[in-house]
């Protein structure tokens, strides 16, 4: 069963301070007292995706002068950042399972202050009580977040699926060779290739279908385990080009292709992202039958216009064709893609390029890249908005 969530921090005011603590009363509130959950799923979980975070663990942030992180980040039964969770859904409740990498995971901000926590705080209102669930793990690409909703998401029984999805580095780490150019290493996980614009899952560990009784997802993954083929052999591309080893060190970020002239690596990673969605539809909406949705969270250089700047005065002499290219164009690639396919999908660079022009603030940390505190803020609001004027969310 459920219990009360721990109580929140205050938060800060834009507009629905009254509204905010009145849904702080009305939610289906959670524990704070933490006991690990069963570990059957979480064998499962390290195996097909090759790491998970602790369960009911804590660790210490480095600590940064200039991006101010909190001291200390503590995950929950479940090795997510968030409240204790209960795999039960209490009468009554709309639940919406958030999956996602680092921004909606949200350790760079005290918990109360992710978008996640403050969606769930904005939608509990006058309505039903809603719960998000931040199903959100740092370094994951699309291709684990939906290994992950298949082996443990699902089981939340959702009544919206939320896919955040980044492509500051989402479309990098989808492709394994790209990944392994990214890190210097080939990680020892689960992943995808194309074939015949067909998916494909290699290094597939064995399950027990014992384990998923008359789950919606188990056909899914069963039929991808059957389909599962050797690894590839390892091929990162030439470039960007290791110029140490020790620390490793590139001649410029993998994830930067995204502005370069498409070569082979990054036809295929962008083919690869989208299959991946449309097979993340697949597995929501047919499976289980719940309607799924995707925000885009846009990479810092695309909102604010000094970050991008900053990127051509450093790599522009080194790669000329930065200074040709836009940095909205891969949300914008996105949106289109999934607005064509039907997928209902929030592009949120003008949003967040409207609050950083109006106040004059950043919504990103200048150094670590991801949301500060009032980038979650202004996503929480837009997401509340955008999700109850589609009538996705109560």
């Amino acid at each position: 069963m459920n219990h009360p969530r721990p109580a929140r921090l205050a938060l800060p005011a834009f507009g629905v301070a009254l509204a905010l603590l009145a849904g702080v009363v009305a939610l289906a509130l959670r524990s704070a007292a933490c006991t690990p959950a069963p570990g059957s799923w979480l064998r499962q979980t390290a195996g097909v995706l090759g790491t998970y975070r602790q369960l009911c663990g804590e660790f210490a942030t480095l600590p940064d002068e200039e991006d101010g992180f909190p001291p200390v980040v503590r995950y929950n039964n479940f090795g997510l950042n968030d409240a204790n969770l209960s795999l039960d859904k209490p009468p009554g409740v709309f639940r919406i399972v958030l999956v996602g990498d680092s921004f909606p995971q949200g350790v760079q901000v005290e918990r109360e202050q992710g978008f996640p926590w403050l969606l769930e705080t904005l939608l509990n209102r006058d309505v039903a009580p809603v719960e998000v669930i931040n199903l959100s793990v740092d370094a994951f690409g699309t291709d684990r977040e939906l290994l992950l909703y298949a082996v443990l998401g699902w089981r939340f029984q959702p009544d919206l699926v939320l896919l955040a999805l980044y492509p500051g580095n989402d479309i990098q780490d989808n492709q394994i060779d790209l990944e392994h150019r990214r890190y210097g290493y080939r990680l020892k996980r689960a992943y995808f290739t194309l074939a015949d614009g067909r998916l494909r899952l290699h290094h597939s560990p064995t399950y027990d279908p014992a384990a998923y009784p008359d789950a919606p997802v188990w056909g899914w993954l069963a039929a991808m385990q059957a389909a599962q083929i050797p690894d590839t052999p390892e091929n990162p591309p030439p470039r960007p080009a290791g110029v140490s080893q020790n620390p490793y060190t590139l001649e410029y970020p993998v994830e930067l292709g995204l502005y370069l002239p498409e070569d082979a690596y990054w036809s295929n990673a962008w083919a690869l992202t989208e299959a991946l969605l449309l097979e993340f539809r697949e597995v929501v909406t047919r499976g289980q039958g719940v309607p799924f949705a995707v925000v885009i969270i846009p990479d810092r250089r695309a909102v604010h216009d000094e970050d991008w700047a900053k990127l051509l005065d450093d790599y522009g002499g080194l790669l000329p064709a930065l200074r040709q290219a836009d940095p909205f164009t891969p949300a914008a690639r996105l949106e289109a893609f999934l607005t064509a396919q039907g997928i209902p999908t929030l592009n949120l660079t003008w949003a967040l390029r409207q609050e950083a022009e109006a106040s004059g603030e950043r919504l990103y940390y200048w150094r670590d890249g991801h949301f500060n505190a009032r980038g979650h803020q202004v996503t929480a609001r837009r997401l509340a908005a955008w999700l109850t004027a589609l009538r996705l969310a109560p």
